[in-house]
């Protein structure tokens, strides 16, 4: 861990026009048990913190560890493949919720 840095916290949004948060949640399942599969129940219940906004096709994923940054990625990747590299944002926050500058 790379102690007294600032967190990657990625937030994932769907841009598509008729695309739900029930595409973010089916997809953050897939990406959370491989991510268990890689490194454990423990660590990544430990070291990740996923959140999926109610009602919104918003998911935010705190990435300041491996285990982390490993479930952002495969979200990204499952995300290109089921929407398209244009059918979704994903930005970089800082520790109080606002992209760095």
């Amino acid at each position: 861990m790379n102690e007294g840095s600032t967190p990657n916290v990625y937030r994932f949004t769907l841009l598509k026009k008729g695309r739900r948060a029930d595409v973010l949640q089916a997809l953050i399942l897939p990406a959370i048990k491989e991510t268990e599969l890689v490194f454990g129940l423990a660590k990544r219940k430990l070291e990740t913190n996923c959140q999926l906004s109610p009602g919104r096709a918003v998911c935010t994923i705190e990435g300041r560890t491996e285990c982390g940054e490993h479930l952002a990625k495969l979200l990204s990747g499952f995300l290109i493949q089921q929407v398209g590299d244009e059918g979704f944002r994903v930005n970089r926050l800082t520790r109080n919720g606002k992209q760095p500058g």
